[in-house]
Parts: C-alpha cells; structure tokens; sequence
C-alpha cells in the first residue's frame, strides 16, 4: 500500500503506540497487611565520573589546582598515547594480562593553564616540592613586562568558571621566590573576553620559602565562563602551587565545600544513605592507582590525588572526611565502598594475591575507626584533630565493586569475618557483579548481610518485569539494588526513561521484605565530559537541571507508605484494536556481511510488494552500509553498526513479511527492520545478536539508539555462515512472530503498560497509591478498597507527566516537567478515576477514623 515517502509516515502513524488500554479495575486488599517498606529504600551513589566530583559538587574552580595532572597512574606506562598495564600481570578473572588500554587524555604538561601575553616561560619543577604528596610546582619566569598588558598565567577552570555579581570568592595560593622573584603579583577574575570582574594585588618580597596567600574578592559583574589570571608585572622567576579558588558561599557554606546548587538538588531527594567512593573508581585502572582514602584526609596540600577510570584526576579534595560530613548534613548514613585487592575488571584487571590481603583488610578497618571510633583510638583521635570528635553516620560498607565469583567470594569471606569481628553494628555489602544475584558467588560465600545486584536496563524491560523482584528465592539476606537505571532507548535520558524508572523502584517497593536499598547511576554529569549514557543530574559551571527521573524518584520517595497492600491490576480488552506495528520494513546488519533476497509482503491475503518485480532493487534506499545490487540479491557488505537498506514508499499495516537471508560474513546475522517510522527509528528483529548466540526484537531511535524490547532467547545453535534461511515476520495487529526455516524462534506483544501499588502510611493513616500508565493514551481506572478501610472523599493526587515519550528537562526548561498537585473529589472505597497517558501518580486517601 503505497502512502508517501517514508519521511513521512511519522506524520501519517504518529508514534507506534497509537492505542493503549483504555479501561482497567484496580483492587487494594486493605486486610493484608504485607511487608514494611524500609526506610533505607532510596539512596544515592556518588562517584568520580563525568566530573561529578572534581569540577562539580567540590565546588572548587581551578582545574589543576597543584600541578599534577600531567602524571602517568601508577601501574601503567604510555606508550603511543595509550595508557597500559606495566609491568604486564595477570587478570584476576581471565588469569593471564588483558589487553585492555585506555587513551591518555593530557596533551600538556600543565592541563588547564596557559599563557597570555608575551614574557612568560612555564616549567615544571621538582626540587623545591611544597609537600612530598605533591611534588610537583609550575615554575614561572617572567622574562618581559608591559604595562598595558602584563605577562599572565590563566586557568580555564572546568571548561569556564562561573563569575557571578555580588558573589564573593576565596582565593589562595602557595608561591616559593627561592628562584629570585620578589616582584607583584595581580590576581583577578576575568570574563571569557578579558573583561576584569575583581582583582587583588600581592607583594612577593620576604624569605624565599613557601608561602600561602589568600584573598577574599567580589565580583563586580557576572560571566558563567569566566577564568583566574595571574598578572605579574616584575621579571624573575617564581614557583606556584595549589592555586585554588572557592565561593565563600558553599553548601552549608562550609569551606573547602560543596557547590550550592548540586548539593541541594542532592539534598532535595532525601537520601538514607550515599554509596562512596565507587563504583569502578574504587577499583582503579590498576591496582597500584585504586585510591586510598589515608590519602584524602588533612590538609589539602598534603594529598596526593587519585586517577579516576574514567580518565582524569581527581584531588581529593572532596575526601573521606569531606564525604563524611556531607553525608551528616544531608542527614544520611554513610556507605563506603573500599577495594578488596582487585582493579577493575573490565580495565586491567590486576590484583594482589590473596595472601597479601592483611594490609587492605586493616585499611578497611582504620577507615571505620576514622568514622565512628571513640577520640581515643588512633583514627578516631585523628578525625577529632581534623575537627569532628563525635562520630560520622557510617552503616554500611561495601567489600569491592562488581567483583563476582567463588575467587572474590573467598576474599570477601576474610574481610566479613575482620570486619564483623570488631563492628558487628556495620552493615557489610556483598558484591555480585554485574547484573542479578547469582548462585556461582553467592555459594561461596560464609554470611552475607546485604547482596548488591546493578541493573541498567532498556526502556521496556521494567515493564516486561514486573515481577523480577517477586521470582526471587528468599534468603538470609536483604537486597541492595546499588546501581540502576533505564539507559538504552531512551536518548540522554527522557520521560519514557522515566516512566520505566519509576515502575522499576515500585516493583522493588513492592518487594520490601526482600529490596531493603537502592541508589540511581550515575547520579551526576557535566556537560563537557560525558561518560555514561544517561545520568540523573546535569551541569555544566554556570547551570544544572534533573531530568524527569529525578522527580519520579523523589515523588515515590516522598511519598513512601509504612507497609504494602496486595494489589492487583486487570486490564479490560479493548473493544475496536488497531493496528500497533504500522510502518514500512526494512533490512540490515550489525558487525556483519549479508545476502538477502525474494522479499514478499502479503497483506490482507494480497501480495502488495514482491521484490522479484524489481530486479534494479530500485524500490530500495541505502541509508547505512555498502549496499550491492546483484540479480535477485540485494548485499550488504561493509563492516559496523546500523547498517540498514528500507524500502522507499510503501506504508503496511498487518501483514506477513518472507525473504531468505545468507550471512557472508562478520559475528552477528540478520535484522529485519518493521514497523519502520523513517530511517533512524524502528522496530526490528535481530537474529543471531550477542555474537551469533541470541534472537531478540529490539527498538531504534535517534538512529543509533537500541533497546531491546523483549526478553532474548538463546539459539540453539549459531546461524551458519553461506547458508540460506527462510525467515517469516507475522505482524498482527498486536503481536508479531518470527519463524526461521518454519520454526517460531520468538514473540513479540507490546509489555502491560499500567502498574499500581499501595500501602498505609501509619503516621497519617492515609492509604497510598502509586499508579504509573507508560501508555500513550488516558486509562480510565475503577479503583476499589477491598475491606473496612473508610476514606474522605477528598484526595489528594500528585502527577509527573509529559507530552510525548522523548520529553525532557533542560538547561533552558529545567522544570519544565515537575510533579504537579491536584484534588479527586470524588474518592471513596469505590470510585473511578482516569491515569494521564506517560504518568507517574500517587494518590493519598485520607482515612476518615
């Protein structure tokens, strides 16, 4: 059926999910009371990635603050501008040297500084270190002056400094004349342009020693890019050190603190507890670079700094006390995570033997002594001196990262047994690597307290899974969720991602008596360094915004019930179905060569395209790959992603898609494109993904972005190379199947799109209900009270929704998605009320006692 070019079918379509279920019944059994919901549910993770630390919360502004960043980690070497494992050792899973090598970033030997104005010579010195820690110090020597424009030494920041009017900042610096400098130094804040916005000026005369200067300034005017420059208007030669620049006005406006704006969007979601430092940053790229948080702690001149895997340093200055205390202002408890003798295995992998173990063991131990220990102990005694006699809120510790396995289980067995031994009040959190709580570790393993299971997920598989906390075999254990998110088919982030988020956390709600904790990941990023595909805050170093997931977190957080209520949701049919997979079709690759031909399509018992009456293929666009047109088949036969061919024109609805299909190369096998919206959005079913082991149907968007949206199946053997196959697609009108050589290999309907929970809230003696609709359309829902329970009329809904699946918060809409408040009038034990289409809603029904 021909309908226009494909461009245009979106118009024709709208989105795939044209029609949802319209009516439901949702029963809330209030004579069974189920498990408490903890009020640990809702953590945060705070790790070194993307800057969320280092040029983010640590509100410090100069980027390279003490000189260092030029430096190789320990453990690696750089050879060809590649950071690698030296000396070679073995992998600690793989038992022999991975080949793992990562870029190294640095093309300068002071990142971040640079020189304007002619008269400055820059250098590196050694021989007069202000600390052993850092002994590294930028030697200057000013070798001309001009009076209408003095030689500088200018930091960037982290990509710009925020300059605001009004704003006071705190400068210092350590400078060393031993090399003969005793002129004046001016030091100011400028605009991206060279505009002075506040400036001071510094005699250097006196001994030639270091010494720290300090000033306090105003800014007259404002710059979100600014830059510190230091003027010097005397020849000479001058060392530096730890030039640093805070706003006096922090969080809790500590100094050597937390910048204002993210600590508060960090605070506002309320947190139990915050999992630190890592992550895999606490496994380090080698083990020789993992941190030590011995190094985090004193004056900051005196730490030495750590590099981050996901490549770049971090000072410390945000440190083991400084975390500490955040989690105490914050009113959370404390979870650290320290490294058990392994680096990260999807880096190198390297490791201590087991038998070298005791000193990490002790260092696990000194670092709970710093935080809860009496003044009398040793680190106990050196957190009063650091100016915190009473003890920090430390729970819960964490053995590794991701590590898994009967090897890291014995490891893990020797710091449980240290750990409980002398604090048997702490927490102790069992690694399970990545992905579900699973048998091969858990069974080596002697006691386990709490299980971390990580899960990042595709925007559908919530939904598909409802249930995945329910499937669960119960233990002597509570479960930890410790890094979680929706992060594929949803872009950067967005509402579908959202919706998918806030089913996940109510299908852990739901489960209370096993999902004790969970903490979102990652939690941060700066705008100029991103690392991971979606995370829950953004910033760059004038703005930050939360992404609609932020909000659906905080609004189920908020509004968590004292125990649960046995629901359940019955969807009723639809009464006129249409069709769900409308669109065009197409073909393509992944890291694979291909053949196919005899491409039919039968709709509605009609042949309505039949690719032997195009001998020329011209009925075909090449949007990706090195299509060959050859007799009867059309070949594809360039390497990489999202190679894909779509057919121009046509637009069908139900209908049965037969073509024989030959792989000529490469690790996968076949996709076979429907329901094709224009070229960069689809869906699709992928025969032989996962390295030619797996058959799955997934999504794409953006053109590059692939979710799968159903649960894979595994082959039962991989599809031959130079082989043909005879693949059947039958696309209903709600389901699709997928037939290989006449065998139904998988199955696709679009998951149930309406979830509830309930529960009472105690103090308040209202019954909660939390109702997400993922559908695109309203749902109109008879919600009934089963039992004694008497309500007011009155309610209170709260509602976080949007307009499409794609939208999103921003930098110049930060909240434009927020929850919103509103009154049902017409609640009661039985009453009728309709969910927004893309919603999360939370219902509080008054008891009237």
């Amino acid at each position: 059926m021909k309908q226009g070019y494909l461009a245009a079918i979106g118009l024709l379509m709208g989105y795939y999910h044209t029609i949802a279920q319209s009516r439901a019944d949702i029963h809330v059994n209030t004579t069974v009371k189920g498990a408490t919901v903890p009020a640990t549910l809702h953590g945060i993770f705070f790790e070194e990635i993307s800057h969320a630390g280092e040029g983010g919360l640590y509100a410090e502004m100069v980027q390279n603050r003490g000189f260092e960043d030029h430096v190789i980690p320990a453990g690696t070497r750089l050879e060809n501008g590649w950071l690698q494992p030296f000396p070679a050792k073995p992998h600690f899973m793989l038992g022999q040297p991975s080949d793992w090598k990562m870029e190294w970033p640095v093309h300068s030997q002071w990142p971040a500084w640079h020189i304007e104005n002619k008269g400055l010579q820059l250098s590196l010195a050694t021989d007069h270190p202000l600390y052993k820690a850092t002994p590294n110090a930028l030697q200057v020597m000013v070798t001309g002056t001009d009076t209408r424009n003095y030689p500088s030494l200018v930091n960037e920041g982290f990509w710009g400094m925020n300059i605001t009017r009004g704003e006071s900042y705190r400068l210092s610096f350590f400078a060393n004349n031993v090399k003969g400098y005793t002129g004046k130094i001016t030091v100011s804040l400028q605009s991206g342009t060279g505009k002075v916005l506040a400036d001071t000026t510094f005699n250097m005369a006196g001994s030639a020693s270091w010494r720290q200067y300090s000033a306090v300034f105003t800014a007259k005017e404002s710059d979100p890019a600014g830059k510190l420059v230091l003027s010097f208007q005397n020849k000479g030669i001058l060392l530096l050190d730890m030039v640093s620049l805070f706003p006096v006005h922090t969080f809790c406006n500590r100094p050597n603190g937390m910048r204002s704006d993210l600590a508060m969007l960090i605070a506002r979601m309320k947190p139990a507890f915050v999992r630190w430092p890592g992550g895999c940053y606490v496994e380090g790229i080698t083990i020789e670079s993992a941190p030590n948080w011995k190094n985090t702690i004193g004056p900051l001149e005196q730490r030495s700094a750590t590099y981050s895997p996901w490549g770049y340093w971090s000072s410390n200055g945000f440190g083991f006390h400084e975390y500490l205390q955040f989690c105490e202002d914050i009113n959370a408890a404390a979870l650290y995570v320290f490294n058990a003798g392994v680096s990260c295995e999807y880096r190198s992998g390297t490791f201590l033997p087991e038998d070298s173990l005791a000193p990490v063991i002790q260092n696990a131990l000194d670092a709970i002594e710093y935080a809860i220990g009496p003044v009398t102990s040793h680190w106990g005694g050196v957190r009063a001196a650091n100016g915190h006699p009473a003890p920090f809120p430390l729970k819960y510790v964490e053995v590794g990262n991701e590590q898994h396995g009967p090897a890291y289980a014995k490891r893990y067995n020797k710091f449980y047994n240290a750990i409980h031994a002398r604090y048997p009040q702490i927490g102790i959190i069992a690694s399970m690597g990545i992905g579900d709580v699973n048998r091969h570790t858990l069974d080596s393993m002697q006691h386990t307290d709490i299980v971390d299971e990580h899960a990042y997920k595709d925007a559908g598989w919530s939904l598909r899974n409802f249930d995945h906390f329910d499937r669960y075999k119960r233990g002597n254990w509570k479960m930890y969720v410790g890094e979680y998110a929706t992060n594929a088919g949803v872009g950067s982030g967005n509402l579908q991602a959202a919706l998918s988020d806030a089913v996940y956390v109510m299908s852990m709600e739901k489960n209370a008596d096993l999902v004790n904790m969970s903490s979102y990941a990652p939690l941060l990023v700066n705008e100029h360094d991103v690392d991971w595909p979606v995370n829950l805050i953004h910033f760059n170093a004038a703005n930050s915004f939360a992404r609609i997931s932020y909000y659906a977190l905080n609004l189920l957080n908020d509004h968590k019930a004292s125990f649960n209520y046995p629901v359940s949701t019955t969807l009723q049919p639809e009464t006129v179905v249409k069709p769900r997979f409308s669109g065009g079709i197409g073909l393509a690759t992944w890291d694979t060569e291909a053949d196919y031909k005899d491409i039919v399509v039968v709709q509605d018992k009609d042949t309505v395209y039949n690719s032997a009456k195009d001998p020329q293929w011209m009925d075909w666009l090449s949007v990706r790959g090195q299509w060959k047109k050859s007799g009867d088949i059309l070949g594809q036969t360039a390497e990489g992603p999202q190679q894909l061919a779509v057919l121009k024109n046509y637009h069908f609805n139900a209908y049965t898609l037969t073509l024989k299909a030959r792989k000529t190369g490469g690790v996968n096998a076949f996709i076979i494109p429907f329901a094709v919206k224009d070229t960069n959005t689809c869906l699709r079913a992928h025969i032989g993904s996962w390295l030619n082991s797996h058959a799955v149907f997934e999504s794409l968007t953006n053109g590059d972005d692939v979710a799968g949206i159903s649960n894979p199946v595994r082959l039962k053997a991989p599809l031959e190379k130079d082989r043909w196959y005879n693949i059947r697609l039958e696309v209903g009108a709600e389901e699709v199947k997928c037939y290989v050589d006449d065998i139904l290999l998988m199955t696709y309907q679009e998951p149930q799109k309406l979830f509830a929970i309930a529960g009472k809230d105690e103090a308040t003696g209202d019954i909660i209900l939390k109702i997400v609709n993922a559908a695109e359309s309203p749902v109109s829902a008879a919600i009934h009270l089963d039992g004694k329970e008497v309500v007011s009329p009155v309610a209170e809904v709260i509602t976080l929704t949007g307009d499409k699946p794609g939208a999103e918060n921003s930098f110049a809409t930060p909240t434009a998605y927020v929850p919103q408040t509103n009154t049902i009038a017409n609640a009661g034990t039985n009453f009728n009320w309709t969910a927004p289409a893309l919603s999360v809603n939370v219902i509080r029904l008054k008891s009237r006692r």
